[in-house]
């Protein structure tokens, strides 16, 4: 864990590119749910065997959307897991002030690349046939639309806990001098 040096730089482009991949599958777990749920019921044959087989798919199809109705608040947990993960990464790496202008360079590249993936995140949620579906990600989504101004703060707090911490790192290897 103490020899975490240049991995700081990485994790704010790694929150973004799985922040991402999370809500997509997540996204794409509950239209298929749902979808699947609908096209059995209406595919059902009209005769006396019908009150069993809706019965059927609800206990089945139905108990399976009710699970995967967690991962709408899930999903803001496991990011903010992530979030407080590189916070706590930040404390923990050693660092120099020369990695300060290499630093601000990967900030400003995570921006570029987060605003490029928000907007495809917005493309992906607008679509005509997931946007219910995207629309019950509520948490998700607000983190996603808002992907730059979450990557800059999360940057510059990550970036004052490492660098603040450098002073006191100094005062624990030599604490006389």
């Amino acid at each position: 864990m103490m020899n975490r040096r240049g991995q700081m730089f990485t994790d704010v482009l790694l929150f973004i590119v799985m922040t991402l991949i999370i809500l997509s599958i997540v996204g794409m777990y509950l239209f298929m749910g749902t979808t699947i749920e609908a096209e059995l019921k209406q595919s059902m044959p009209q005769d006396q065997f019908v009150t069993n087989v809706t019965e059927t798919v609800d206990n089945t199809m139905g108990m399976v959307n009710t699970a995967y109705d967690t991962l709408k608040w899930s999903t803001v947990i496991i990011i903010m897991g992530m979030i407080f993960g590189i916070f706590i990464g930040s404390y923990m790496v050693t660092t120099r002030p020369i990695f300060f202008v290499p630093y601000i360079f990967v900030m400003i590249i995570a921006i570029i690349v987060s605003t490029g993936v928000s907007n495809a995140y917005q493309e992906l949620i607008s679509t005509p046939m997931l946007s219910s579906t995207f629309a019950e990600l509520i948490g998700g989504n607000y983190i996603m639309i808002y992907l730059p101004l979450w990557v800059t703060i999360i940057g510059f707090v990550g970036g004052i806990i490492m660098f603040a911490r450098m002073k006191s790192q100094d005062a624990m290897v030599n604490p006389y001098g």
